[in-house]
């Protein structure tokens, strides 16, 4: 018997006023990064220095908003991150 395992492409770290802060799992090989979504805008943040490497559609008071919320929950991206990446099974 084959027990299909649920392998999210993109799964969603969390919400947060609005802001869905997910990553893909083909990026897991480049540093750690969230991609931030709201409203049809989106960035990407790289979380070791918290720097925007592009952002489309967001203004500076979202940016500024999301860098304040990644910074207060930098472990919790981290986490999720690792456990994505090392997969169900480990």
């Amino acid at each position: 018997m084959i027990i299909p395992i649920k392998c999210e492409a993109m799964p969603t770290v969390f919400i947060h006023n609005g802001y869905r802060v997910s990553f893909y799992s083909y990026d897991l090989a480049e540093r750690i990064h969230v991609h931030v979504f709201k409203s049809g805008a989106e960035c990407k943040v790289w979380m070791d220095d918290l720097t925007i490497a592009f952002n489309r559609g967001f203004k500076a008071h979202d940016i500024s908003e999301i860098s304040k919320i990644l910074s207060s929950r930098r472990a919790e991206i981290v986490v999720k991150w690792e456990e994505h990446e090392r997969g169900p099974n480990s």
